[in-house]
């Protein structure tokens, strides 16, 4: 399952470790989500969400809400549509 909810507390967000300092108590913020790509140029690839920046990543500046699965069907359709050759159809 590419996208899960992590029930240990021993992970951390990679978004907080990536903004924030090793001294800044934020850089170990305990993280929710776990999401695996699955395209082929990040295949297996994790990354790991609290829930602030899980809700920020799923929602757009207008408001709109793209939910990490709806995330990761697209990114699966656009890469076989972009690996597709003309007279393929």
């Amino acid at each position: 399952m590419p996208i899960r909810k992590l029930q240990t507390k021993q992970v951390w967000c990679s978004i907080c470790k990536e903004q924030y300092r090793d001294n800044n108590p934020l850089h170990r913020t305990p993280a929710i989500w776990a999401v695996v790509s699955e395209t082929a140029d990040k295949a297996g690839r994790t990354r790991y969400y609290c829930q602030p920046h899980a809700n920020e990543a799923q929602t757009w500046v207008d408001g709109t809400i793209w939910t990490f699965r709806q995330q990761l069907d697209y990114a699966k359709g656009k890469e076989a549509i972009d690996g597709m050759e003309f007279g393929q159809l």
